[in-house]
């Protein structure tokens, strides 16, 4: 982003603060609102759908539209969604709150480094956002408690002190590839299964089967660290980008991507909706490894996650109108808000 585009979205913060209270406290709402990173919810629903349709065997094309699944069938499915979307939302607000000045540095997620919203209402939202998510968590179950607070450890070993997983070059890529990756898959998995308690058998099944999901996870993760190595080294983080350089943070990625597309196919049901995308994701990753250029590395962790979200709403169709609320309602957000075009597929 260049200094003008910083300029302009500085331009845009204050020409848009409301005049009157009605509406000052309507944009503070929706602020806080997209403080949870509501277009980063996006991919953790996909892996989440994807984990439910790997366990639902007679789930099809079409669900409910082709009469192939009831309403109530897909029921389950949602609460979780909300359930963990709101656990998640928690991690990303604490993870902004402790990027606050690589975020300066990178010029993005502007609503904390900006003070926008206070650090104090940061912690209440994240807070609130953690109580809920394990109050639905303790309605579906003991299975979904163990593993919401499982993803919520995760996060706090990730973003806080003393361990700040995503400073240390394998921390980072671990915890996503567990967290954003192989937990995520699980609750999906789980939640086709309504299962209300563990079993030695449902679990090792759901691990094999999460394993694709894991590694593919990992893969863009990996990706993710190139734009913003030069920002993460001036603040003290040594991501992998940071610490290994830009073409073998790319190789790692391909490797990560090859082992997704083979364990692909040992998930239980479904298999293709993981290959499919995984196979043109590999070959985006491979033409990436012999570029390594930081525009490129906005395309291969950018379409990998739209293709696999295109093919679970397949299986899901209702899910592509959340996919596209959630998309068109974040763009008109981000540019009456801050005048910049977010999200998008374009290189910054």
């Amino acid at each position: 982003m260049s200094v003008d585009s910083i300029r302009s979205a500085k331009g845009a913060i204050n020409e848009s603060i409301p005049e009157n209270s009605v509406q000052k406290s309507l944009q503070k709402a929706i602020d806080c609102f997209f403080l949870l990173r509501i277009p980063l919810l996006a991919p953790v629903w996909t892996i989440l759908i994807l984990g439910w349709i790997s366990g639902k065997e007679h789930a099809s094309p079409g669900g409910v539209f082709t009469r192939m699944l009831s309403w109530s069938d897909s029921g389950f499915l949602w609460l979780g969604i909300l359930g963990f979307s709101l656990i998640v939302a928690s991690i990303y607000v604490v993870n902004q709150i402790a990027d606050i000045e690589s975020d300066r540095i990178n010029h993005k997620l502007f609503l904390l480094p900006h003070k926008i919203i206070s650090i104090r209402t940061a912690w209440v939202l994240a807070s609130l956002c953690a109580v809920s998510g394990m109050l639905i968590a303790s309605f579906l179950g003991v299975v979904f408690v163990v593993l919401f607070a499982t993803g919520l450890f995760i996060g706090f070993l990730y973003d806080l002190p003393p361990f700040e997983l995503k400073n240390h070059a394998w921390g980072g890529v671990i915890s996503n590839s567990l967290g954003h990756g192989i937990l995520t898959f699980l609750i999906g998995w789980f939640l086709s299964k309504e299962a209300f308690t563990f079993s030695t058998d449902l679990l090792l099944t759901g691990l094999l089967s999460s394993a694709a999901a894991g590694f593919a996870n990992g893969a863009v993760f990996l990706a993710t660290t190139i734009p913003d190595a030069e920002g993460d080294a001036r603040t003290g983080k040594k991501t992998f980008c940071v610490k290994y350089g830009e073409k073998a943070t790319a190789r790692t990625a391909v490797v990560f991507c090859a082992l997704a597309l083979i364990f692909s196919f040992f998930i239980e049901f479904n298999q293709w909706v993981m290959i499919v995308p995984t196979l043109i994701s590999l070959l985006l990753f491979l033409i990436f490894t012999f570029s390594t250029k930081k525009e490129m590395a906005f395309q291969v962790f950018k379409w990998p996650v739209f293709l696999l979200s295109a093919t679970v709403a397949v299986y899901i169709p209702e899910y592509a109108i959340l996919i596209f609320a959630t998309f068109f309602g974040s763009r008109i957000y981000y540019r009456n808000r801050f005048g910049i075009e977010y999200p998008t597929f374009k290189s910054k």
